[in-house]
């Protein structure tokens, strides 16, 4: 028979409960005390029964909420909502359940009544896109007071605490789109940034990563103009126009690709798949398309279905064996996608 917590806690000189909150992590337990009850355990091959944990995780009746910042669906949550339900399916024998709420598009005050209608309902952890204003940093912040476990999905919002961060590392995404940049345009780039909504404080980390390695490491390429795009492909195609013309000369152009099909729509109109070298984020149909096709040369990917995938598989961890994540930011590594290995996507 395989060693117990009663027998741990006896050999340690504790409670049973100062063990399980010890090898799980939770709760408040002496740091002397807690690393004796692990060793001890260690020493002894203690593993935990893991039908008894099922059983236990059953009872508590456990549910976890994803919310997201938009009702409009694109490419990108199209991913991210694959990796949420694929992770539902594995933690369902265990009796928890997962719900997605979506959010007018970026209404924050819309996003709090789903947040405070979460908790209302009994909601045992939050899974969240964070929509970068006051109200829901405040929220977020009574939350985490309140030992209440949020995870961020895909951004992150500044003067907030919370349990982990599950998505790329944006200023670092900006430096390899430098990068790449310099690679297809080496000697002198007029550059163009088309970016997906400023309210998602990620995408003005990217920029600003961007930005700051075109002035430290590649000043060939000029950064003319960036424009703000907003998911309505109506309202992004004439923007899209409207800077072109701006800029007739531009020939490096980096897009949101799957966010706007009316940004990629207007740069095919004007012609600048033939006279620009065209960077992309994300993937989808048009984007695959045109990268076999060569008009669009690269698209970096930031794994969506494994970020929707990873944020609700570290809540369940948590909810099921107290169990926090090694690293608060747990970056999901970005892709750069040509047309040569596009089978990989």
């Amino acid at each position: 028979m395989g060693i117990t917590q009663k027998q741990i806690a006896e050999l340690a000189g504790v409670s049973i409960g100062t063990v399980d909150r010890a090898l799980h992590d939770r709760g408040r337990v002496d740091p002397k005390v807690a690393v004796r009850i692990k060793q001890i355990a260690k020493e002894l091959g203690y593993r935990p029964n893991s039908v008894a944990q099922s059983l236990s995780i059953l009872k508590r009746n456990l549910k976890i909420a994803v919310i997201l910042h938009i009702q409009s669906h694109n490419a990108f949550f199209d991913d991210i909502i694959r990796g949420i339900l694929k992770c539902k399916e594995e933690i369902s024998d265990f009796g928890i359940a997962v719900e997605i709420k979506e959010c007018p598009d970026f209404n924050a005050r819309e996003q709090l009544k789903l947040i405070n209608q979460a908790v209302e309902e009994g909601i045992s952890a939050i899974a969240i896109v964070p929509i970068n204003h006051p109200v829901i940093k405040e929220r977020l912040n009574e939350l985490h007071k309140q030992q209440f476990p949020v995870v961020f999905l895909t951004n992150i919002i500044d003067d907030t605490e919370y349990l982990s961060f599950v998505g790329c590392n944006y200023n670092l995404t900006g430096s390899i789109t430098a990068g790449l940049l310099n690679l297809v345009c080496p000697k002198s780039g007029k550059l163009l940034l088309f970016s997906p909504s400023f309210q998602m404080l990620g995408h003005i980390h990217r920029m600003n990563g961007l930005k700051t390695s075109l002035e430290q490491e590649y000043p060939q390429i000029h950064l003319q103009d960036v424009i703000e795009m907003t998911g309505n492909d109506i309202k992004d195609y004439h923007l899209t126009r409207k800077a072109l013309e701006a800029f007739p000369d531009t020939n490096v152009i980096v897009c949101p690709g799957g966010y706007s099909c009316g940004n990629l729509q207007a740069i095919q109109e004007m012609g600048y798949f033939k006279s620009s070298r065209i960077i992309c984020y994300d993937s989808s149909a048009e984007i695959e398309k045109e990268l076999r096709n060569r008009n669009i040369t690269a698209t970096i990917i930031q794994q969506p279905q494994l970020q929707g995938y990873t944020a609700v598989r570290t809540l369940f961890e948590y909810l099921s064996s107290g169990k926090s994540p090694a690293s608060k930011n747990q970056f999901i590594q970005t892709r750069i996608i040509l047309k040569e290995n596009l089978s990989e996507i």
